[in-house]
């Protein structure tokens, strides 16, 4: 039932959730899901984090904020109920007698905290973000559900939701609160309004979304070509793969660097060579006055535009990339055509080793560079962490609300404690009872809170790479993600080809090798704005989001001369780019409060 306290809220944000579903529905925002393990990728294959359990087996009253702290307080001694929503997921098959409302995952926290997890509704992940506004709009919230940023501003503007900045700080364990800074506090931060934490964020890995380049070191050495250390070295590979028949054929049928239609998204994009230039698409950043500025329309993306266009004019670049996903160019690297591209850690799993991998063999060989600078400032690669932005990344992947409502909103503190201290260790039965049932390995999503490492790859990096080179498993003994690359390089070695991608992560000079270095030399560069879209950017952004693209690749293909970048950058600004700057900057200029 509403509360005549929260009446007039509703009132107004029913009339916002017109606006908001539209927003919602209209989306391709993967990092504003809302559901349940929309993203995750599974437990246990996170980070060995440092600290242990230290729960204790007393409770304060929930709302008693004067009282003494109940630091790391653990189960509850009369059990309570706690509701929550989520979607349902067609590869989740549960054991005989079980269900998303009974099961072992919900009885293990049952026992364990004293919390007995009520559904209040379970939809598919195509209705999710419907369903979360209709529940919003007639004011029967349960005490947790997940949120996207849209919501989650909604929700704080009309005063719905917990304000957990003293719950959190009184319940959360040391080690959630280790496990939630990882990378800084950036993405806790995006959590709050004003100061206060108004969410727990879904995080993951900012880390994950970095770039790198992927090289034919076979072709490098065949046609004794330097390594792509400096954009200058990076431009005289390219033309060479081009120029020079690297797979000795006899034909003028090879491509110097591979893209596919989406210019900054993922695998086999530009993304890494615009960062190479000190241009971050998509993203917003601090100009020289401390002001937020949008990244794809500052002088270093024209000077970037400029060197791709000529690529494309030289040849060097398939006539046909902006027609192809990653599937379709894929297929000249299978054929011998390409042999260079820009990408993240996951290149060497996806999309690759389908070209690479043939009947348990490994056909080419290839090295994973950092990313080259134009000059002599070290490139920073570009991390997500709202994947609202062009460049999705792997950051906040939605938010934990807790009713303002609530009995017991520590009860939402102590599932993120329990989540992180069985995610973080090696398996055992105690803790795999929360990732899977006899039949199947995906109960871990039905983990009412599911939070992923900021930077288990990342630190896995500084280890990893020397265990594999001494092929010495114990110097990775006390890592899960190290441990689990480990027995994955020692089966490559075996003749397991399959394994090969692992290989390329785990290796000396790796991708996760690479990672930590950019980690250690502070080589990760941020998106400025970790806000809820601004109203402009709610109605105007996807817009002005294709025309950029539209553009930009008309550039590059040479069907628009790089003149036309500067008369995009004054419609940018008049078709709402300009209240859009100022929107962000304004909610930039709270954060400094």
């Amino acid at each position: 039932m509403v509360s005549k306290k929260n009446a007039n809220k509703l009132a107004i944000f029913c009339m916002a959730s017109a606006l908001v579903l539209s927003a919602c529905s209209a989306s391709d925002d993967s990092g504003n899901n809302g559901g349940n393990g929309s993203e995750a990728n599974g437990a246990n294959h996170q980070t060995a984090a440092n600290g242990a359990t230290n729960e204790a087996a007393s409770d304060a009253p929930a709302n008693a904020a004067n009282e003494a702290p109940a630091v790391n307080a653990g189960k509850y001694e009369t059990p309570i109920d706690f509701t929550i929503v989520g979607q349902s997921d067609p590869n989740l098959k549960f054991d005989e007698g079980q269900s998303y409302d009974k099961n072992s995952v919900y009885d293990a926290y049952a026992e364990e905290l004293g919390i007995n997890i009520k559904n209040k509704w379970i939809v598919d992940s195509k209705q999710y973000d419907d369903k979360v506004n209709l529940t919003v709009a007639s004011g029967d919230l349960p005490d947790l559900m997940k949120v996207n940023a849209t919501q989650l501003q909604q929700l704080v503007e009309n005063d719905l939701v917990y304000d957990l900045t003293d719950v959190y700080d009184r319940y959360a364990s040391e080690n959630t609160k280790k496990f939630m800074t990882a990378d800084g506090g950036a993405e806790l931060n995006a959590a709050k309004f004003d100061g206060k934490l108004m969410a727990i964020p879904v995080t993951d890995s900012p880390y994950n979304s970095a770039q790198f380049l992927f090289v034919r070191k076979d072709w490098l050495t065949k046609l004794n070509l330097p390594e792509p250390t400096t954009m200058d070295n990076l431009l005289q590979v390219i033309e060479g793969f081009t120029k020079n028949d690297p797979d000795g054929n006899g034909k003028n049928d090879s491509y110097g660097i591979i893209a596919q239609k989406e210019i900054y998204n993922q695998a086999f994009s530009f993304a890494g060579l615009f960062n190479g230039y000190h241009a971050y698409p998509g993203a917003w950043v601090k100009d020289a006055s401390g002001k937020l500025v949008y990244g794809s329309i500052q002088p270093e993306m024209k000077t970037a535009l400029q060197a791709l266009q000529e690529m494309y004019k030289a040849g060097e670049i398939d006539p046909e990339f902006f027609t192809k996903d990653h599937t379709k160019e894929n297929e000249l690297v299978a054929n011998d055509q390409a042999g260079l591209a820009f990408g993240q850690f996951w290149t060497t799993s996806w999309p690759l080793p389908s070209a690479v991998v043939k009947d348990n063999k490994v056909t080419q060989e290839w090295e994973v560079y950092p990313i080259p600078s134009v000059d002599d400032q070290p490139a920073m690669t570009q991390i997500g962490m709202n994947s609202g932005n062009i460049i999705v990344g792997t950051g906040v992947n939605g938010y934990y609300v807790v009713s303002k409502e609530s009995k017991h909103p520590e009860a939402a503190i102590k599932l993120l404690n329990k989540f992180i201290d069985v995610d973080t260790v090696f398996p055992t039965p105690e803790t795999e009872r929360f990732h899977k049932g006899k039949t199947s390995d995906a109960y871990w999503k039905l983990n009412p809170i599911i939070v992923m490492s900021q930077d288990a790859q990342a630190r896995a990096g500084g280890q990893l790479p020397k265990a594999v080179e001494a092929k010495d498993p114990s110097m990775v003994a006390d890592s899960v993600v190290g441990s689990a690359y480990y027995k994955d390089v020692e089966a490559y070695w075996g003749g397991n080809a399959g394994n090969w991608s692992s290989w390329m992560v785990a290796k000396p000079h790796g991708s996760l090798d690479i990672m930590n270095q950019y980690l250690t030399s502070n080589r990760f560069w941020f998106d400025s704005f970790a806000g809820a879209p601004t109203p402009t950017m709610a109605s105007k952004k996807s817009v002005l989001d294709q025309k950029e693209q539209e553009l930009y690749t008309k550039i590059i293909t040479g069907k628009a001369p790089i003149g036309d970048f500067d008369k995009f950058v004054g419609e940018w600004s008049s078709l709402g780019g300009e209240q859009m700057t100022q929107e962000v900057n304004d909610w930039y200029a709270k954060q400094a409060k």
